[in-house]
């Protein structure tokens, strides 16, 4: 893979404050000529679930070589190492806490290293901020064409979230609502890819939100669902999405991140 100069971050980081700035500054100090892409800083703060569902829908929007740095870390300072992934695709910089779980399970990894040689470090690293200290200049020094097997010793196995519950028809699985969006669609861990072969075959979904509402309508765009209640629809992610029209269908079910719906292949 030729030496990289894309780097993404993607972080809980938010626009207030400087946070996300310093990070294009550590990462500037270590390889100026680098190009910095901020995918996003409004991962809803804390929430690895949500940290790995849009490095997912995000990442592959780059070319082959790209260094996507993830930040998402309640766990900063603490006992959870800092990692460095290589694929047969990307570079991925991130807490070892599941927030690459999901790109994980779509790319091939080829070498897994520990952050840990201090010479490709800040000098001095803050307990509280190994973002700017310790994953922004490692992006910086692979941006110049180090190697990721100079960081630090092999990683091993890597933490990965609970996956997905097994599909299938006439058996009802509780499944999580892993983000809502901007626009209030309520996004279901529920890949397009498992279902649409059951739809092909002419089963249908259904999906009972809080108090007893069940979705069954399916549609193909947002403006599909007219003036209905909330309907259903498959999501530039790949994901099942609860939607509504011009208003939020997670504010009218009671839906948030982590609220849980259950899906039926009828």
């Amino acid at each position: 893979m030729l030496a990289p100069r894309i780097i993404t971050f993607t972080t809980d980081f938010g626009a207030k404050g400087t946070y996300a700035g310093q990070l294009c500054g550590a990462t500037l100090s270590v390889c100026p000529e680098a190009i910095l892409v901020e995918l996003t800083h409004e991962v809803p703060a804390h929430d690895i679930v949500a940290g790995a569902f849009l490095l997912e829908s995000g990442y592959r929007a780059f070319p082959r070589g790209t260094i996507h740095v993830v930040v998402v870390d309640p766990g900063v300072g603490m006992s959870r190492r800092a990692v460095g992934v290589r694929t047969d695709g990307y570079y991925f910089l991130a807490p070892d806490n599941g927030v690459l779980s999901r790109v994980l399970d779509e790319e091939r990894v080829e070498s897994a290293h520990v952050l840990e040689a201090a010479h490709y470090r800040r000098e001095r690293v803050s307990a509280t901020f190994e973002g700017r200290d310790v994953f922004a200049p490692a992006a910086g020094w692979l941006a110049r064409g180090v190697d990721l097997a100079n960081f630090g010793h092999p990683a091993g196995d890597l933490v990965r979230l609970p996956g997905t519950p097994p599909i299938a028809p006439g058996a009802p699985v509780r499944i999580r609502v892993v983000l809502v969006d901007r626009f209030g669609n309520a996004i279901l861990d529920a890949k397009r890819s498992v279902l649409e072969p059951l739809l092909d075959a002419g089963r249908r979904l259904a999906v009972r939100a809080p108090a007893g509402r069940e979705i069954t309508v399916l549609r193909r765009t947002y403006g599909d669902g007219g003036g209905e209640g909330p309907f259903l629809l498959f999501g530039s992610s790949g994901y099942l999405e609860i939607a509504a029209r011009e208003t939020s269908a997670a504010e009218r079910l009671g839906l948030a991140a982590g609220s849980e719906v259950v899906l039926e292949v009828l």
